[in-house]
């Protein structure tokens, strides 16, 4: 409800002079719009911060009281506020000399809620010199949202669809060019995003564009439905699992040596498919296992996401703590997926040091709603909270039966004197 409507619903017409709101009433002539009015109408979990918000004086007490504002130095201009889908939002002019982290560190977003009388206060800056209360009493992401009947068979791979935003929109993943690290605790949702990812991309692998290639230590337990869809699939030994790894790294070099003098950015077809590959809880191989098969996995592992985004190689990965000894490379994944977590310190190793002050609030995520999470992606700023659709067991049969390729499509093996770069898409030309 706009505060237009608010106006109507509190009894009459809205007129607007000078910045000022009036209100006429039935046989009660024409008068201001005051704060008691707004509250009137609000939706009772609202009440208290519609009454502060709409009254200047009362926000001006709330701001002083956060050492944001002082009759001495002047108080933030509050330009708005109204509804939208999590309560309600204002938009404030800091003064000058105040910088965002003035607003959002936590302990003030958690006194903004204790001040408006709601459960949580997150705050961004929509501009420069603003920030954006943002005053949340709806979850928008309470209930899972259910996956689309049907993906395009031209999926847009940069962009595959996976789930819901808080705001309404469609969540896409981008995985030609990314790694895309996925830590949460048990039974948060990680299989749920991976099975929703697959859905996405279902079409890719059917044609042969895609090559998806998966480990899954838990002996098949988590991912075996996947077993179909795949080129290589390995689910028993740790020897067999890194195996597989290194066989993909020599499959990764060979193709950066064809694309080499050709093309900058090579574009998944089938003849030149993207290699997906999948490592679900992957402590198990880098953590869990002997020191010599730890430093063949680490070398492998390196190698394929330090080497791999250009020749159209990306590694997805799951893991349940993601520390420095469970994802010693962290830091090669421009795409991070954070679910619910059990420690705020977790929170800090999958979005950084300053994680908590760009929104990201992992260990708040409850067990009740798996495949809510935090994502946040290299060179954009802040973290986006999202949900993944909800895969059912029809589903992923579904999903294996429509998109179970025909025949195998692999990169082209050995003598490379007969290739022509036009089997390499659109991509880039080389200078």
């Amino acid at each position: 409800m706009s505060l237009s409507e608010l106006a109507l619903a509190a009894g009459g017409a809205m007129l607007g002079t000078g910045g000022l709101v009036w209100l006429r009433s039935l046989g009660a002539g024409v008068r201001p719009i005051t704060a008691a009015d707004f509250a009137r109408v609000a939706p009772a979990e609202l009440r208290t911060a519609v009454t502060i918000l709409a009254d200047p004086h009362q926000t001006n007490m709330m701001l002083a009281a956060l050492d944001l504002g002082s009759v001495d130095t002047g108080f933030p201009y509050v330009d708005g506020w109204d509804y939208d889908a999590h309560g309600l939002y204002a938009d404030v002019v800091m003064l000058g000399g105040q910088k965002l982290k003035d607003w959002n560190n936590e302990d003030v977003c958690a006194q903004f809620a204790t001040y408006l009388g709601v459960r949580e206060v997150t705050v961004s800056s929509p501009a420069p010199s603003w920030v954006r209360l943002q005053v949340r009493v709806f979850d928008t992401l309470a209930a899972p949202a259910t996956t689309p009947v049907a993906v395009a068979d031209d999926v847009d791979l940069e962009a595959v669809p996976v789930g819901i935003t808080e705001d309404g929109e469609i969540w896409t993943i981008p995985v030609p060019g990314h790694h895309i690290l996925m830590a949460g605790r048990t039974g948060s949702g990680k299989s749920g995003v991976l099975q929703a990812l697959i859905h996405g991309i279902g079409p890719a692998i059917a044609s042969g564009r895609v090559d998806l290639r998966v480990i899954d230590p838990k002996g098949g337990m988590e991912l075996g439905f996947l077993e179909p869809l795949c080129t290589r699939f390995e689910c028993t030994m740790p020897e067999s699992m890194i195996a597989m790894l290194e066989e993909t790294v020599t499959d990764m070099q060979e193709a950066a040596r064809r694309y080499r003098g050709k093309t900058r950015k090579p574009v998944p077809t089938v003849e030149n498919p993207l290699t997906i590959i999948i490592i679900d809880e992957a402590a198990t191989l880098s953590a869990f296992t002997d020191p010599q098969l730890r430093q063949r996995f680490e070398r492998a592992h390196g190698l394929l996401l330090s080497q791999g985004r250009a020749p159209l190689f990306s590694v997805i990965e799951t893991v349940i703590d993601p520390s420095k000894d469970t994802v010693p490379q962290r830091q090669l994944f421009p795409y991070r997926i954070g679910l619910g977590m059990d420690e705020p310190t977790q929170v800090a190793m999958i979005h950084g040091a300053s994680a908590r002050d760009r929104g990201s609030r992992c260990d708040e995520i409850p067990t009740t709603t798996p495949g809510v999470c935090y994502v946040q992606e290299d060179g954009k700023a802040g973290v986006t909270r999202a949900r993944a659709y909800l895969v059912t067991d029809e589903d992923i049969d579904a999903i294996v039966a429509a998109y179970a390729p025909s025949k195998v499509a692999t990169a082209p093996q050995g003598d490379y004197s007969d290739f022509d770069p036009d089997d390499l898409g659109d991509g880039e030309a080389a200078a």
